[in-house]
């Protein structure tokens, strides 16, 4: 953690000087704002480093972008009523690109990158509806000076410390990727094990799982909390949000990767990209997606979440290796997939019986 510590100035003053420096790879001098609208992005968030890469693809391929950012409940309530708006859609979980495909408003795709092998299959759902843009993980934040890196390391770690008084915060699973790690636990061990340790999380959470990610780590900052289980890159960007306080709790606690006890796994989870059913440009949709797989792009986004590349040959931002842990690989997005309905209905049963 001290290396870690020592490379987060440097990154968050990397990332200062960087976010307006793209110089984008081909196209005309004209602004942007006079190319024709020709693509609609429909996103859940929109970081500054984000319409830097926007702005690289609308000067390559001289068209315009409208950006339409929604909370995602509200994305999910669109694609509640049968249609999404959009031609190409960001979505921050694996779970969020299931909901959309239960709604039957998502389209097959496949672009180059695929193709040529820069994405491995693991991050690609089989049938072509989503594929993962960057991957990442729940994490356990924690105060070294209450939990023990142990604890913090396993699933069931986790666990047995909220047995012995340690106050966990966990986000709502509406805001989390709690479900994915449910499936996996599902998918690897069993559905006895699953359910145990979802209720286990769901029961001995302080105030029961709510709220966001970054809500977990501000309870932990002001004293609610000994650990959080939040996703890795909610977790680094509060750390390097600018914030002394952030900073300074950056210096004092720690970050784990769970992995299973029996098992050895760690689960990963995907920020998706997919295309609308109803997408009226599908051509430009398709050049979006290949471009956001592109290295350099990649590369920059990895940067800018501070979640891990999907593309084969680009480095992670240098701040992840400093973590003791390694992403797991062994399950992939497919796996995860399969097993989310499980996790979803061990997670209403016990959520019906709290109530």
């Amino acid at each position: 953690m001290q290396r870690l510590i020592g490379t987060l100035l440097f990154i968050g003053l990397l990332g200062l000087f960087s976010c307006g420096n793209d110089n984008p790879p081909a196209g005309g001098n004209a602004p942007a704002q006079d190319f024709p609208v020709g693509l609609n992005l429909l996103t859940w968030r929109y970081l500054a480093q984000d319409a830097a890469l926007i702005k690289g693809f609308e000067l390559r391929y001289r068209t315009k972008v409208n950006v339409i950012v929604k909370p995602m409940r509200d994305i999910i309530e669109e694609a509640s009523r049968g249609a999404l708006n959009a031609d190409v859609v960001l979505l921050p979980t694996l779970e969020d690109a299931v909901r959309l495909r239960n709604f039957n408003v998502l389209q097959p795709f496949f672009v180059d990158a695929f193709t040529n092998g820069n994405v491995d299959d693991r991050y690609l759902d089989n049938e072509g509806y989503y594929a993962g843009l960057t991957r990442w993980t729940m994490v356990s934040v924690y105060n070294p000076n209450a939990v023990t890196s142990e604890e913090a390391g396993s699933y069931a770690g986790i666990v047995k410390a909220t047995r012995r008084g340690i106050r966990l915060g966990v986000a709502h699973p509406d805001s989390s990727g709690l479900a994915g790690v449910v499936a996996g636990l599902n998918a690897n061990l069993n559905s006895k094990a699953a359910a145990i340790w979802a209720q286990s999380v769901y029961e001995k959470s302080v105030g029961g799982p709510n709220g966001s990610d970054t809500d977990q780590l501000n309870r932990m900052l002001s004293g609610q909390l000994d650990m959080a289980f939040v996703s890795l890159g909610t977790a680094v960007r509060w750390f390097l949000n600018g914030d002394p306080q952030h900073f300074k709790a950056a210096e004092t606690w720690r970050v784990r990767f769970p992995h299973t006890q029996a098992t050895d796994i760690n689960f990963f989870n995907i920020t998706c990209v997919a295309m609308p059913a109803n997408a009226p440009n599908r051509n430009m949709a398709v050049a979006l997606i290949n471009y956001l797989f592109a290295k350099d792009v990649q590369q920059k986004l990895t940067n800018a979440w501070f979640e891990y590349p999907a593309e084969s040959f680009t480095e992670a931002n240098d701040y992840l290796y400093g973590f003791p842990d390694q992403i797991g690989l062994k399950v992939n997005a497919e796996t995860i997939e399969q097993n989310i309905p499980a996790a979803w209905a061990l997670i209403n049963q016990i959520a019906e019986e709290q109530e």
